[in-house]
């Protein structure tokens, strides 16, 4: 078997479980878990087989879109499946997030009894899904940390001068997080988003430090390989 299931150092209640798949998985060599025309019962099965075995419960997965919506799982019942967050109170219910290079940002109470992940890609950083999800979590009134599951890193993200401009445009403080290189700009979006929750008092902040760029052999990597694939990130709480 070739998962993670992190035990990331963070002060969060041992309630909460993280578990990351890999693109091997058991003896499978290619565990997607993105829906498509022509893959749909595959990845049907590899969804069934998480359930069944490591997951407590079948997860939800949303249609991401690069936006910033989120839904309360507490609170709401899922009228439409298309966002980019989730949250909830509800004991073993299992978030997901499908990534290639976006991040998969997991954010927990101290406590344990609240949990939220998020989809977080260059929209959605210029969106601020922190900053959405945050007019969510102050009402509960907790105390929360936040961990990074594997990403692309600063070094393999190039992006143009316009898409620099449109961050700095927002935020000045976002010229920082980006370096010159020849036409281009590298873009540390895992600092931005770092920055984003250290707006919203988020100081204890955790990271897996797993580029999937650079790690292409274990995770998708859309810019690596213009890959449509896609790993999962799940949070539950017990």
């Amino acid at each position: 078997m070739n998962k993670i299931i992190e035990d990331i150092g963070w002060n969060v209640s041992a309630s909460v479980k993280i578990m990351v798949t890999k693109k091997n998985f058991l003896s499978d060599n290619n565990f997607n878990l993105s829906r498509t025309k022509n893959n749909y019962n595959k990845v049907k099965k590899n969804l069934n087989l998480l359930s069944k075995n490591y997951l407590p419960s079948k997860p939800i997965i949303l249609k991401q879109v690069h936006g910033k919506k989120i839904i309360d799982l507490t609170k709401d019942r899922i009228i439409s499946n298309i966002g980019d967050g989730l949250i909830t109170k509800n004991r073993n219910q299992v978030l997901s997030i499908l990534t290639a290079d976006c991040i998969p940002l997991v954010i927990s109470s101290i406590c344990g009894n609240l949990i939220c992940i998020l989809h977080v890609g260059r929209k959605g950083a210029e969106f601020n899904i922190v900053k959405a999800a945050f007019k969510t979590l102050t009402k509960y009134n907790y105390k929360y940390e936040a961990w990074f599951g594997p990403s692309i890193s600063k070094e393999h993200y190039l992006v143009d001068k316009e898409i620099k401009n449109d961050f700095v445009s927002i935020d000045s403080k976002y010229e920082e997080f980006f370096i010159k290189i020849k036409t281009s700009y590298k873009m540390d979006l895992i600092g931005i988003v770092s920055h984003q929750l250290r707006q919203n008092y988020i100081n204890n902040i955790f990271y897996s430090n797993l580029c999937t760029y650079e790690n292409y052999r274990s995770f998708f990597s859309y810019r690596k390989s213009l890959d449509t694939r896609r790993f999962a990130t799940f949070v539950w709480r017990e």
